[in-house]
């Protein structure tokens, strides 16, 4: 029998942990021909959290749990939480129940047609208007940087054994769709349409965004660094052809400019695009080592339950 994995990640989500779970034992009656479990990966709560699910999986030994040593970050908490688990396929579900639970249905409907991942497609959003062109601008600037169309959003995803092995083996990435979406795996995304939370705060604030779209951007690339040597080239460029203008201008066009001020220019410039350059190869270097080691501590794990 095969066997699917339903993570979440959680802080502070002592409110909704039973209506969790009560909505995936639902659906998980309509499939009796697979197992299941409900790994809960806890970014250090600091509310009940805990407590609940520790008796929770005291009762249930497909329910299981870690706990984290401080907040990773949800992403991290996510990719960690992939790594432990041994299973056919995983799903991964936000505890606020935002995401449709009956998702699941399409996602093994989908699964079971030969799709190794697949994830929830948004129909519309419900955000305000400078968030939303913050978003669009978000994506062309990383489909300059990256090469690529990010199509997968945070939320809910579901996972075949060969992309959860895949990820086991690929570095971590901050911005987890990026790196989901880089995996040569069969996708398809399945549209929904999300609900309001129905207990307790969002975790996620304007500062919350603005730094996933800082990973977001920066993450898995160097080529912002590469920006510096750009730089260089274009005033290399800038300062080459102000020579020749001035040269021109003087000798062939008679113009007559302040005395040394040709020469201050360029000169300048000149060090406009060594700074640049400088900065540049330094930038790569730099980068090539952020790239290598930023992300190879995984979280420290204080507990494990039903593992």
């Amino acid at each position: 029998m095969k066997e699917i994995t339903i993570i979440c990640p959680i802080f502070n989500e002592e409110k909704n942990i039973d209506f969790f779970i009560n909505a995936f034992n639902k659906i998980f009656k309509e499939h009796s021909e697979f197992k299941f479990s409900i790994l809960f990966a806890d970014n250090a709560s600091t509310d009940n959290s805990y407590q609940i699910l520790k008796s929770i999986c005291n009762e249930n030994p497909n329910i299981k749990y870690v706990r984290y040593e401080k907040n990773n970050g949800v992403m991290r908490s996510i990719f960690t939480a992939i790594s432990l688990v041994e299973c056919d396929a995983c799903s991964i579900f936000d505890c606020d129940l935002q995401d449709d639970p009956n998702l699941l249905n399409e996602f093994i409907k989908n699964w079971k047609n030969g799709y190794k991942i697949i994830y929830g497609k948004r129909i519309k959003r419900k955000e305000i208007f400078i968030l939303s062109i913050f978003r669009n601008i978000f994506k062309k600037i990383s489909y300059i940087l990256r090469g690529f169309d990010i199509k997968i959003e945070s939320g809910a995803w579901f996972l075949d054994k060969e992309a959860i092995n895949e990820i086991k083996d690929t570095e971590f990435d901050p911005f987890l769709p990026a790196l989901i979406e880089r995996l040569a795996f069969s996708k398809k995304g399945v549209e929904y349409e999300r609900v309001e939370r129905k207990h307790g705060l969002s975790k996620f604030n304007f500062l919350n965004y603005l730094n996933y779209a800082t990973d977001g951007l920066v993450s898995g690339t160097i080529k912002p660094l590469r920006l510096s040597i750009y730089f260089s080239f274009l005033f290399a460029f800038i300062s080459f052809f102000s020579a020749i203008y001035f040269v021109v201008a003087k000798f062939y066009l008679g113009i007559v400019y302040a005395e040394g001020i040709a020469a201050i220019i360029i000169i300048n410039l000149f060090f406009f695009t060594l700074i640049f350059l400088f900065f540049g190869i330094l930038g790569e270097y730099i980068g090539k080592i952020y790239l290598k080691d930023e992300n190879k501590k995984s979280p420290k794990i204080k507990y494990k339950i039903n593992f």
